[in-house]
C-alpha cells in the first residue's frame, strides 16, 4: 500500500473517508475492488466507510460497469463533482485567464482581463477579482484557488523567478490569500498542463508520460508511475538549453545549437530576418516554409532539432507517450519530414519510437491545470 498523503483541508478531518474521497478524487472512478486494494482495506471495511458516504451525496456509483474478481458486474465509484468548486487561474505576462471548475475539471464559468500593471500587488488585486467573479456565479463556495505561471513556484507560494512578469521571490500565494480569504495553490504552468493532461486529456490513464511544449520558450513535465514529477527547478527552463545542433546559433547565454535557440519562436523569427533580410511572424515563417525555398530549409532544422529532442527524452525517462503542445507546434506539420528524420538520428535501429500526439490547447485549459493543482495541494 502507498503511504497515505497529507491531504487537502477542504476533504476534512482526517480518517478512512478523507482517504476515500482523496484516493478517488486522484485516480477514481475506481471499482470497490481497486478502491479498497489502494488503501489496504478489506471489503467490508471500505463498505463500512462508504455507504454513508453514498446515503449522504458525497459519492455516487458511475454508469460504467466492470467485471469484478468474483466475474459479476462492479459499478466504480466516484466523487460527486458539484460537491466541491474551486478556481484556477492561468497568468502570462499580458493576461490572467480564470475558469470555475467542479471535481471533474469541469469548466462551469470564465473570464479573462489584460494585465497592465505588473506589479505583483496590483495583479494579485486584478487576480482577486476574478475570483470575485467567478465566485458570483459559483453554485457553492469556492474550495480553494490554483495559480499558474511560467516561471519558478517554490513552497508556500513564493514564486521564485517568472521572467514575463518580471518578478522574483513574491509571496504571490499569500497575497492572494489574503484578498480573497481562500487557500491558494501557485505552481508552474508546465506542472499544472502536465496534471490536467495526465487526469483528463490526451495522458489519461498513462503511467509514464512526457509533455514537451514549444512556443515562447521550451518546457517539460514527466509523469512517473502515475506521479507528476517535479522539484525546486521546474520553470527554470534546464530543458531549454540541451544541445541539439553544434553547428546551431547560440542563445543569449552562450550555448550554441541548444532547444531555446532552435525551437523557440522568437529565435526562429530573428534567424528568419537574417536569412530572408525581411521581418516575419512565426506564422508567417511556416506558411513561406510551406513553399519551399529557404525558409523551408530554415524551419527543417528546427523539425531536426526537435525530433533530436524528442529522443533525448524518450531515450531517458522511456515514455509510454509523449504530448507535444504549445505555440509553435504548428512546426510538426510544415517539417513533419525533418522531425521523424531528427527523431530516426539518435534512435538505436531496434527501439521503437515513442507514441506521439500534437495538441493545441488555450489558456483555459492551463487554468484547469491550475484548478487541479488547488484540489490535490496538501494542507
Amino acid at each position: 500500500m502507498q503511504p497515505t498523503p497529507v491531504h487537502p483541508s477542504w476533504l476534512g478531518e482526517p480518517g478512512s473517508a478523507r482517504d476515500v474521497l482523496y484516493q478517488l478524487l486522484v485516480d477514481g472512478p475506481l471499482s470497490r475492488s481497486a478502491l479498497a486494494e489502494k488503501l489496504g482495506l478489506s471489503a467490508g471495511s471500505l463498505t463500512r466507510v462508504t455507504k454513508p458516504m453514498l446515503v449522504g451525496g458525497e459519492l455516487i456509483e458511475s454508469p460504467g460497469r466492470h467485471m469484478g474478481p468474483t466475474g459479476r458486474p462492479t459499478q466504480p465509484l466516484e466523487i460527486v463533482p458539484d460537491r466541491h468548486f474551486f478556481v484556477g487561474v492561468k497568468l502570462t505576462g499580458t493576461n490572467a485567464y480564470a475558469v470555475l471548475v467542479n471535481l471533474r475539471a469541469d469548466i462551469i464559468a470564465a473570464v479573462e482581463t489584460s494585465i497592465d500593471v505588473r506589479e505583483p500587488h496590483a495583479v494579485a488585486d486584478l487576480v482577486a477579482e476574478l475570483v470575485r467573479k467567478l465566485e458570483a456565479s459559483a453554485p457553492k463556495p469556492v474550495a480553494a484557488v490554483g495559480v499558474c505561471l511560467g516561471g519558478q513556484a517554490l513552497a508556500g507560494g513564493v514564486v521564485g523567478w517568472a521572467p514575463f512578469l518580471e518578478w522574483e521571490n513574491v509571496p504571490f500565494g499569500d497575497l492572494l490569500a489574503e484578498r480573497t480569504n481562500l487557500p491558494v495553490t501557485v505552481s508552474n504552468d508546465l506542472n499544472a498542463l502536465t496534471l490536467v493532461e495526465h487526469w483528463l486529456g490526451a495522458g489519461q490513464g498513462i503511467a509514464n508520460l512526457i509533455i514537451l511544449t514549444i512556443g515562447v520558450g521550451v518546457g517539460y513535465g514527466l509523469v512517473v508511475n502515475h506521479q507528476l514529477i517535479s522539484d525546486a527547478n521546474a520553470g527554470l527552463g534546464p530543458v531549454g538549453h540541451i544541445p541539439l545542433d553544434p553547428f546551431g546559433p547560440l542563445c543569449d547565454i552562450g550555448h550554441r545549437g541548444c532547444a531555446n535557440v532552435m525551437l523557440s519562436n522568437h529565435s526562429l523569427e530573428k534567424r528568419a530576418f537574417v536569412s530572408l533580410d525581411q521581418h516575419v511572424t512565426y506564422s508567417q515563417l511556416l506558411e513561406l516554409a510551406s513553399m519551399g525555398g529557404t525558409a523551408k530549409t530554415l524551419v527543417d532544422e528546427a523539425g531536426f532539432a526537435l525530433g533530436r529532442l524528442l529522443t533525448i527524452a524518450s531515450a531517458l525517462a522511456m515514455p509510454e507517450k509523449i504530448i507535444l503542445s504549445g505555440e509553435g507546434v504548428g512546426l510538426v506539420e510544415v517539417a513533419r519530414e525533418a522531425v521523424e528524420a531528427g527523431r530516426r538520428h539518435d534512435r538505436e535501429k531496434h527501439v521503437g519510437a515513442a507514441p506521439l500526439e500534437v495538441i493545441q490547447v488555450d489558456d483555459t485549459h492551463w487554468a484547469r491545470g491550475a484548478a487541479i493543482g488547488a484540489m490535490q495541494q496538501p494542507a
